[in-house]
This record gives structure tokens, C-alpha cells and sequence, in this order.
């Protein structure tokens, strides 16, 4: 942010200055700070960091603390009343039989049924009142649960590692989608550059054919009053006039869409000064194509997203390929408020876990089929790339090398339609030439330096493209500021 408030604050200070106008470095370097969709590819880039880190985390211990508070609709007890009414039931019968027996052996009379039903009533209290209540409460109606349970993968059959390796990849191709966005704005900049100062030459040249069909109409004027010419002249010079004065004015609009398409790239506020006073001249930088394919190879981030999404479908291959094998987990378990806690309820639990899916409708083998797919489309879509970046190279080398050779030769052309110009100039002067021979000499001058102008355009626009094919699009700095030394 810094950096990004230094450079405007440079160039706003250059600008007010007059000392320096915006420069196609400067532009770039602007433009690589403030424009909104490399911002967003930035952002982009640090949320895939940000998981990357976060992927640690699933080597690690998962430990949750729980807590909570329950109502039941009954205390949980245990009544084993029946039981202990048999029980006191049968010793009473056992005691009563016991005194019975002892009776008979000190000689005594047999225990009468009546005597038997007392003392049996009387041994059932008497049991009744010793013996405690069969029933227990070993969970309370309300109760309080604080827990802390762990867990600690050991074996996922190597998901793990193969959703590490995805997040790192997943950083990686983030990164280079941000270093591809910005490649396409650096060759955004500079068409964009290359149009603004392309419009600005092209209108400083029919400034020039108007101010000399001006000169023209004037001259051309003077000769109708001495008579020495027919009106007809006269009147081809104020239409020429009038259609370059139209082609001007377009041409100026143009400009103006130019500039905002420049300042729209920039990411620049409206107020913000831009003044450029680059014009275009012609720099060699063609080197043998066979340079820019290796380039391409090597440097375009295109080519090198392809091998990092190869290497993903690979690691969906493994990761589905461990729902095959076994996953083994330690687990712990702590309770905190052991108060309560029932009888049957242990305080703290460790273990080892394991599970292995049997079969659950052939998704996974299905799954696995379909990765193993996956891969082979992103191989075959690699290739495809391959030969078309290839044709890109070629086509945008061809190009370049056909502007380069059709402005060189063009020059040559200029040079016979400005003695022409001169000529019919002269021949009008002196009467032996008419008007439209000199707005035809005039117009065939204009056409030619425009498309002068043109072609040294087409060469800078398929240089700068041939350059981001072959993922160096801030080489074209360097051509550029051969001739501004």
C-alpha cells in the first residue's frame, strides 16, 4: 500500500511539475498495484495460503470440550424390592422351622399352626426392619455433563498426506493464476498504452494534412479571385477541408474512449493526472522463435496450472483409494464433573479405533474409476494446450514479423508521397496542376503515414502478445526503453 501511494504521489507530483509524463513502466507498475482483478487474484492467493497452513491440522489431536445440562423425566434407579421380599420371606420360614425343630428336640409338642403364623410374622418384621431396601439411585433427574474427549489419526490409508500435497498445490496454482492475471493486465497496459499514443500520432499527422489542406484552400482562394483557376477547385479544397476537419474531430474521440480504457485498466481514480508523451518508433527485438517456444515451455503459467491440476487428479486417485483401506484413530475421553457421574459411568476412557468399509453400493470403487478418468482428460487437455500455445507462438511471431517488414517498406513510400505532395504543390502553383491533384497527393501522404503508424502498432501489440504467450510479458519494457535512452 505504501509503494502504491508512493508511485501516485510520484507521478502526480511529475505530472503538476511538467518534469515527466507517464512512462509504459510507469503504467505497468501502476497499474500491477492498483488494479482490481490482480487485487482479487491476491486475495485469492492468500485464502489458499491460509488453507495450505490450516491442512497441519489434520495431522494433529482433535480435542472438544462439551458441556450441558439435562432433565430427565426420572431419577435412573435400580428396585430390587420383589427379591428382597423373598428373600425375607424365605428366612422367616427358615427361622420359624428352625424353632419348630428345636422344640421337638428338648422333648416339647410340635409348633401348632397358629403358633407357626406368629412367630413367623413376628421373624418377618424382625428381618423386614434389619434387612436395607433393594433400591438405589445411580443418576440423578438433573445432572451436569463437562467432557473432554481427544482423538488422533494414526492410519487414513493416506488421505492425510494426499490432502496436504492438494493444499500445497492449490497455494501453488493460486499463485500462478495471480502471476497469469497479471501477465494479461501487463498486455492489457500496454495495447492500451500503445492505442493512446497511436491515436496521438495519428492525430499530430491530420493536424498536419489539415493545416496543409488549409494552406491549400487559402492559396487555392487567391487563384479565383486572380481568375487562374475554375470554381470547381476552389470548392474541392473547402470539401477537403471539411472532411479532414470531421476526421480529426473522430479521431480525438477516439483518443478521449482511449484514455479511459488506459485509466480503467490503471485502476486509477477519475481525477487521477495521466499525460504521456511516448510516440511510436521502431525498435527491432525479434529474436528466433524457437526462443519464445522454449520460453512458452518453461515460463507460461497456463502450462504449469495444467501440471499442479495433473498432479490434484492424482492425489483425488490416492485419497479415494484410501476409502479402501482401513482407518485407525486413538480416541480419550475425560469427564470433568465426576459428581454426576453414575456407578456405571467410568470417569475417563482411552482406546484405539479402527473401521474398514465392507460395502456400501460399489460408490467407492466407482469413485476410484472416475478419478483414474480425471487424470487422463487433464493429460490429454495438457497436450491440447501444448500445441495450441504452440500455434499461438507462431502465429503471433508471424504477425509481428509481417508488421515489422510492412512498416520498413513503408517508409520508403512515404518518402515518394511527401516529393509527390511537393511536386503537385508546385504544379499548382504555377497553374499546370489542379486542386484535386493536390488533396489526392495530400490524402494518399496522410494514408500512408497512418498506416505507417499502424503497422508500428501491430508490431508492438503482436511483440507484447508473443511475449505473454511465452509468459515474459514484462520483456516488452525492455524493447520499448531501447529507444528512450
Amino acid at each position: 500500500m505504501k509503494k502504491t501511494l508512493f508511485i501516485l504521489w510520484s507521478l502526480m507530483i511529475c505530472y503538476n511539475t511538467n518534469a515527466q509524463s507517464l512512462t509504459l513502466k510507469d503504467a505497468i507498475d501502476v497499474a500491477l498495484q492498483n488494479n482490481n482483478k490482480i487485487k482479487q487474484f491476491s486475495e485469492q492467493y492468500e485464502q489458499k495460503k491460509s488453507e495450505d497452513l490450516g491442512s497441519w491440522g489434520n495431522f494433529l489431536p482433535k480435542i472438544n470440550l462439551t458441556g450441558g445440562y439435562t432433565h430427565l423425566n426420572d431419577p435412573l434407579e435400580i428396585d430390587l424390592s420383589p427379591i428382597r421380599e423373598v428373600i425375607v420371606n424365605l428366612q422367616a420360614k427358615n427361622q420359624t422351622e428352625f424353632a419348630n425343630v428345636y422344640n421337638l428336640l428338648q422333648g416339647k409338642p410340635s409348633l401348632t399352626d397358629q403358633q407357626r403364623g406368629l412367630l413367623f410374622q413376628n421373624n418377618f418384621n424382625q428381618l423386614n426392619s434389619v434387612i436395607p431396601p433393594f433400591s438405589e439411585t445411580f443418576k440423578k433427574q438433573d445432572y451436569w455433563t463437562a467432557t473432554i474427549t481427544g482423538v488422533q489419526p494414526i492410519f487414513m490409508g493416506g488421505k492425510l498426506l494426499a490432502a496436504k500435497k492438494y493444499s500445497s498445490d492449490e497455494k501453488q496454482s493460486s499463485d500462478l493464476e495471480l502471476q497469469k492475471t497479471k501477465n494479461e493486465i501487463i498486455e492489457e497496459v500496454v495495447n492500451n498504452y500503445l492505442t493512446v499514443i497511436l491515436l496521438k500520432d495519428v492525430i499530430s499527422t491530420r493536424e498536419k494534412v489539415l493545416e496543409g489542406m488549409r494552406s491549400h484552400e487559402q492559396k487555392a482562394g487567391k487563384l479565383l479571385k486572380e481568375g487562374l483557376i475554375a470554381n470547381y477547385n476552389y470548392f474541392r479544397a473547402k470539401v477537403a477541408v471539411a472532411d479532414a476537419e470531421r476526421d480529426l474531430f473522430d479521431e480525438k474521440n477516439k483518443y478521449d474512449l482511449a484514455m479511459l480504457n488506459l485509466r480503467t485498466t490503471l485502476g486509477t481514480p477519475d481525477d487521477y493526472p495521466v499525460r504521456i508523451n511516448d510516440t511510436l518508433s521502431f525498435v527491432g527485438g525479434l529474436d528466433s522463435v524457437d526462443i519464445y517456444q522454449n520460453s512458452t515451455a518453461q515460463s507460461q503459467p497456463v502450462l504449469k496450472i495444467l501440471e499442479l491440476k495433473r498432479d490434484e487428479a492424482n492425489l483425488k486417485y490416492k485419497s479415494e483409494f484410501s476409502k479402501l483401506l482401513p482407518q485407525v484413530a486413538l480416541f480419550g475421553q475425560y469427564e470433568m464433573l465426576p459428581q454426576y457421574l453414575s456407578s456405571l459411568e467410568p470417569r475417563w476412557t482411552v482406546g484405539v479405533h479402527a473401521s474398514l468399509n465392507i460395502f456400501n453400493g460399489f460408490q467407492d470403487y466407482l469413485n476410484l474409476q472416475s478419478a483414474s478418468h480425471l487424470e487422463k482428460e487433464i493429460s490429454f487437455l495438457q497436450a491440447d494446450t501444448r500445441s495450441k500455445l504452440e500455434l499461438l507462438v507462431n502465429k503471433n511471431y508471424k504477425d509481428a514479423a509481417n508488421a515489422e517488414d510492412r512498416y520498413l517498406k513503408l517508409q520508403e513510400t512515404i518518402n515518394l508521397a511527401e516529393e509527390n505532395l511537393r511536386l503537385n504543390n508546385k504544379r499548382f502553383e504555377t497553374g499546370l496542376g489542379t486542386s484535386l491533384e493536390v488533396i489526392d497527393a495530400s490524402l494518399v501522404l496522410e494514408k500512408d503515414l497512418i498506416e505507417s503508424k499502424l503497422s508500428l502498432y501491430e508490431y508492438y501489440q503482436k511483440l507484447t502478445a508473443l511475449y505473454t504467450v511465452a509468459g515474459i510479458p514484462e520483456e516488452i519494457i525492455k524493447i520499448w526503453q531501447k529507444d528512450k535512452r
